[in-house]
């Protein structure tokens, strides 16, 4: 009788091993699947975030394409030219990229403030900022914070956090301006929508600029009148300095040849900025590319761009 329930017992303690044996299998093989799955689902994302790169590229080649091919249609660059298009969007095999390409030399460059020799720019961004809705403080913490040296008030900025040492003169990029402190975002968005920034001795393509821009550096001119005059462009763009100069001494109604320092402008662009987005199975990616056109050979050139995944 012992050996009979002996040997019941121990098939009872085989069987429960068993079936602990079967559930340490069974929990195991549903980690590794979950590994498995989780490592091919980063597989999966890293090689599209490998395509978007190259959709990227591709749109960014296409831009520096259709650049170079304006370039023998002449010296001349406007709105009515296929590279100024509003929106490129091409469909791909699995997603679709987009994009737009825009003259950098069409807004106020920031960089201008710091040209002492370029004596029309100060009160040229002060009537820009009273257009645009931009407090007169804002201007002047700009101008603090690109002075030589930085800003004499750097209370302020040392302490911030983490802490700031502007060091002033030429900015690389808008962004900088966020370091200032209390600049509202608001404002900062606004400055953005009407500023770049370039090297100090770039010129205003008058056949780019919008009105609004372009009022700040002829005050001698009506709105209404500089604005009439503009609205041809797109058809007929200014093709030299002279003739844009001319019919500005008409809407004027005298000669503006003294008051108006002509050498800093230009109806032709050497920069242009090009913002990209692409798509691929729910992932997207965007792209800011800056590109430098030159005469040929060269061509065009990319400057810098800067790249982001989601």
């Amino acid at each position: 009788m012992k050996a009979h329930r002996s040997a019941y017992c121990d098939r009872g303690f085989v069987l429960v091993n068993a079936l602990i044996i079967v559930a340490a299998l069974a929990g195991a093989a549903v980690y590794l699947l979950a590994r498995a799955d989780a490592g091919r689902v980063r597989l999966e994302t890293g090689q599209n975030s490998g395509q978007l790169g190259y959709y990227l590229d591709a749109f960014e080649a296409l831009s520096i394409t259709l650049l170079n091919q304006d370039m023998r249609g002449g010296d001349v660059d406007h709105r009515g030219e296929n590279w100024a298009k509003a929106d490129y969007n091409v469909p791909l095999d699995r997603g679709q990229v987009s994009g737009a390409i825009t003259d950098m030399q069409g807004v106020f460059n920031l960089n201008w403030l710091t040209d002492p020799t370029n004596l029309s720019a100060p009160d040229a961004f002060d009537r820009l900022l009273v257009r645009n809705g931009i407090s007169a403080s804002t201007g002047n913490a700009i101008r603090a914070f690109m002075q030589p040296g930085g800003p004499r008030n750097r209370q302020i900025y040392a302490a911030s956090i983490p802490a700031i040492d502007p060091v002033g003169g030429a900015l690389f990029s808008v962004e900088q301006l966020a370091d200032i402190p209390n600049l509202a975002p608001d404002e900062l968005a606004k400055i953005k929508q009407v500023a770049t920034v370039l090297p100090g001795d770039s010129k205003i393509n008058v056949n780019m600029v919008p009105a609004d821009i372009l009022a700040g550096f002829v005050p001698q001119v009506r709105p209404a009148a500089l604005s009439a005059m503009l609205i041809p462009r797109t058809r007929t763009p200014f093709t030299s300095v002279d003739v844009f100069m001319e019919a500005l001494n008409i809407a004027a109604g005298e000669d503006l040849s003294e008051e108006v320092d002509a050498s800093r402008f230009s109806v032709a662009s050497d920069w242009f900025e090009v913002r990209i987005n692409a798509e691929l199975q729910g992932q997207t990616a965007s792209r800011i590319s800056i590109l430098r056109r030159f005469a040929a050979p060269t061509g065009t050139v990319l400057y810098w761009h800067s790249s982001s995944y989601r």
